[in-house]
């Protein structure tokens, strides 16, 4: 249980830090066209590393989850897994056909992995709504504070999914899922062998 611990852990905190450097590289972003695609093959080295590092991430918090099955029986793990691999099979398509496609073409894969993005961040939302309903590791008003964000964070999602918001714009949910990370974090401090009934 340990590695499943220290992957989760380190995950959650680093995608914490992915999507506040996030969060600054697209303040001056054009927010769509033509000008936004530019923007991006302008700071394509920028991208490109933040994308690498959100497949990894997102990759390790998705093995976490799995080994976490293994050890609890919360199957919020399981969901969370599943959702985490859908999040991370968007990155290669970002990272491999962004900087050599046409904007039309990189515009038609861009909406693509804003959905599987959208699909994989609801079905891991879902899971941490599993996960935190039924958990007793943290304090009440940190998990009231976890299934709160979790519900907001998937109705964007969901609207995006549904096109009733652009997919684009559902993404910005992230911010809630940015503090979820922090009591992901915490959670993955916390849980240990003796308190493992609790989850």
């Amino acid at each position: 249980m340990k590695l499943a611990k220290y992957l989760w852990t380190i995950a959650s905190f680093y995608l914490l830090v992915i999507g506040f450097f996030y969060m600054i590289v697209l303040k001056d972003s054009p927010p769509n066209g033509p000008e936004r695609y530019e923007f991006i093959i302008q700071n394509w080295a920028t991208y490109n590393y933040q994308w690498k590092a959100e497949l990894m991430m997102a990759t390790l918090l998705s093995i976490s989850s799995f080994l976490f099955s293994k050890y609890l029986k919360n199957p919020g793990f399981i969901i969370i897994g599943v959702g985490q691999l859908f999040f991370a099979m968007a990155m290669p398509l970002s990272i491999g056909i962004t900087p050599n496609a046409s904007y039309e073409f990189g515009s038609v894969i861009g909406k693509g992995a804003h959905q599987m993005v959208n699909f994989g961040m609801m079905v891991s939302l879902a899971g941490y709504y599993m996960l935190h309903w039924k958990s007793r590791v943290l304090s009440n008003w940190l998990r009231i504070s976890a299934l709160t964000l979790t519900t907001l964070a998937f109705l964007s999602f969901l609207a995006g999914f549904l096109n009733i918001i652009e997919a684009s714009t559902a993404q910005k949910a992230m911010l809630f899922v940015m503090f979820l990370y922090v009591i992901n974090g915490y959670f993955g401090i916390k849980v240990n062998e003796q308190n493992a009934r609790n989850v």
